[in-house]
């Protein structure tokens, strides 16, 4: 913390600072990265800026308020001084304390305790004699004492405390501290601390993914009508609900969940599917979790008061900073069994600065409540981990031999079942109820469709090996009958139709010419387009069996912590090069926003040739990120972050 020369400005604090040191104070104020900041003078200057530092402010609990408001008292003092040497670093890391041995607060933040900070007025000129102070102040009345000493310096009429500063009658700082004991602040009055109980169950956690997974499997068998401009229609998602016989929030919850983590999406008027779906579905149940949680996170929309008729449409679903205000209450969430009321004067007291998390604790409450983290007021072990400690959340084991098979061909099963038993069952039954557990009645019509793709022996070896209870003799003579009847054999194929020019290349790539310039694949449709895309083939798919296209919604302001880390390198090592640009090949936008993506995600440098003004540029390009059609990243070039829209991107070339 410091360095060896006292730095002069909170610039020089900032260029003195390790790569480590740097990545901490992006970390705690991410404010600072919109846009990327050039270098290190201007990510000072937006540190020292008056909105960058309230903002920060907001995160500080009322113990580092009341240590940085002694600093905005005091313009400078050490941590010896202060006595809060922990407190101290992290203020210096958070960028609101600049030097060191000696600190200075930035001036933002000392404005922001107004003229009296900590209540203490501006010094005299000369020390008074601490007897005749004591003296003087037994002659006042005790509640003005208190209000001067601890509350305002100010005092309407001159009196022996005072001192006049042109119209005003103030108490002296040293005064004030006589009588104060030598204590800027007053005791600080915590809440009470909460009952401790014991973590509750976590198998509540089960509950999204299950209802997610479930939501999907109907989605991809039947899709949902959706109009782009006004989402889902009200009336269609009540009967979506008495379909799957579930309760109409609770499909509105998975579908919010769903969107926001871009498992769902729109397809011409359908909301389908994506391609993520896939492989979330194949996903362990961790990861499964994880992926839903985290864009949760990341979301300004609040979970329980979405409409299904704005989904997908970003205008009045979101309410602005809810992600930060729910990451500021789930890192000062209390241990323990809380009650609505007193959870809100717990943040109160945690974030002083921030009413609106406050006021909206109880709703973030009910957000846990719904997605098994909270659990009767009692939290479970995985809130404690929200909201960085995600990756060490473990899901409770799914359950082995969970299934109670009974002789009316009923099913009860639990929530966390493992994705290859809930797949069977899906297949096979119809959901009737929804709860803690599930209710599933065996459909011989499904059941006979599912045996056309299933072996009728190892249905029953898995339905047996996950079932509690022997399987009931009427549901093997069922499988038994079905297995009897011969299936109408269908298959899911993608038809190709290709010019003449293209179709050797489709017989190269293994594609079934069914007709002159018409070939089928069994693969999925996004597969088969990326293979033909990679060998060269343009492609134009058809709506009819599109996946969906993920939602655009309003997000919090993170950053993918790889590309911070390339920013701070390069703002350590403030490397710069002068080489020439090998020949650059003209792109199209659509191949620029792809070889840029490929960047990005690679950390590999590219030669960019970009118009800006009215000259032609040519920058060696480290890309940190493509977003709404604006790549940003570091040019070695000009030793500074760039940020060049795709639509002036005129040629590329890969480095050296």
């Amino acid at each position: 913390m410091g360095s060896a020369r006292a730095p002069r400005s909170l610039a020089d604090d900032l260029r003195a600072r390790s790569a480590g040191q740097l990545r901490r104070l992006l970390s705690s104020r991410p404010d600072l990265l919109h846009p990327w900041p050039a270098d290190v003078s201007e990510l000072a200057r937006r540190a020292a800026d008056d909105a960058s530092v309230l903002e920060a402010m907001q995160s500080l609990t009322t113990v580092d308020l009341r240590v940085l408001e002694v600093f905005a008292c005091l313009h400078e003092a050490t941590a010896e001084q202060v006595g809060e040497p922990e407190i101290v670093e992290e203020l210096w890391s958070r960028g609101l304390l600049w030097g060191g041995p000696t600190f200075r607060i930035v001036r933002a933040a000392q404005q922001a305790f107004g003229p009296y900070p900590c209540g203490l007025g501006p010094a005299g000129h000369t020390q008074p004699d601490p007897e005749a102070v004591r003296q003087a102040a037994l002659d006042m009345d005790p509640d003005r004492l208190r209000y001067l000493i601890w509350e305002s310096p100010v005092s309407t009429a001159a009196n022996p405390l005072t001192i006049t500063r042109g119209e005003q009658h103030i108490v002296p700082r040293e005064v004030a501290l006589i009588l104060r004991e030598g204590r800027y602040l007053p005791p600080d009055t915590p809440p009470e601390p909460l009952p401790q109980v014991d973590p509750a169950p976590a198998e509540g956690m089960w509950a999204p993914l299950a209802g997610v997974r479930y939501l999907l499997s109907e989605l991809a068998k039947v899709p949902a009508p959706w109009n782009p401009a006004r989402g889902v229609g009200r009336r269609a998602l009540t009967e979506r609900a008495v379909t799957m016989g579930v309760p109409y929030d609770d499909l509105v919850c998975w579908l919010e969940l769903a969107a926001v983590a871009g498992l769902v999406g729109g397809a011409d008027s359908e909301v389908r599917p994506t391609s993520a779906a896939r492989a979330w579905l194949a996903a362990a149940p961790a990861q499964m979790w994880r992926l839903l949680i985290e864009p949760w996170l990341d979301s300004d929309r609040p979970l329980l008061r979405c409409r299904p008729d704005e989904l997908g449409a970003v205008t009045t679903a979101g309410q602005a900073r809810t992600a930060l205000h729910r990451r500021n209450v789930l890192q000062a969430w209390p241990a323990g069994r809380i009650t609505t009321e007193a959870l809100r004067a717990h943040i109160t007291w945690q974030r002083p600065r921030m009413a609106d998390a406050a006021a909206q604790s109880p709703e973030f409450a009910a957000e846990l409540e719904r997605l098994g983290l909270l659990v009767g007021a009692i939290p479970t072990h995985a809130l404690g981990l929200l909201p960085d400690g995600i990756d060490q959340v473990r899901l409770p084991e799914a359950a082995q031999q969970a299934l109670i098979v009974q002789p009316d061909l009923t099913v009860i099963a639990p929530l966390n079942l493992d994705s290859a038993t809930w797949a069977l069952l899906h297949d096979i039954s119809r959901l009737e109820s929804w709860g803690p557990v599930t209710m599933h009645r065996i459909d011989p019509a499904l059941l006979r469709s599912a045996i056309g793709t299933r072996d009728p022996q190892q249905v029953l070896a898995d339905l047996a090996a996950a079932s509690r209870t022997p399987l009931p003799q009427s549901l093997e003579y069922l499988v038994r009958d079905a297995a009897r009847v011969q299936p109408v054999r269908i298959w899911a194929a993608s038809l190709v139709r290709a010019t003449a020019d293209d179709a050797p290349t489709l017989r190269d790539l293994g594609l079934q010419e069914i007709a002159d310039g018409t070939f089928a694949s069994e693969e999925p449709l996004d597969v088969l387009r990326e293979r033909l895309q990679a060998a060269g083939v343009s492609v134009e798919t058809s709506n009819a069996a599109q996946p969906g296209t993920p939602l655009e919604y309003p997000r919090s302001t993170s950053h993918d912590p790889a590309a911070v880390d390339r920013l701070v390198a390069r703002l350590v090592g403030d490397e710069q090069v002068t080489e020439e640009p090998p020949p650059l090949h003209p792109v199209d936008p659509v191949t620029v926003a792809a070889r840029c993506q490929q960047a990005v995600a690679q950390a590999q440098a590219l030669w960019l040739e970009f118009h800006d003004g009215g000259a032609t540029l040519t920058h060696l390009v480290e890309p940190f990120e493509l977003r709404a059609g604006m790549l940003s990243g570091w040019s070695l070039s000009a030793g500074r972050t760039i940020t060049v829209p795709l639509s002036r991107i005129a040629a590329l070339g890969d480095a050296a």
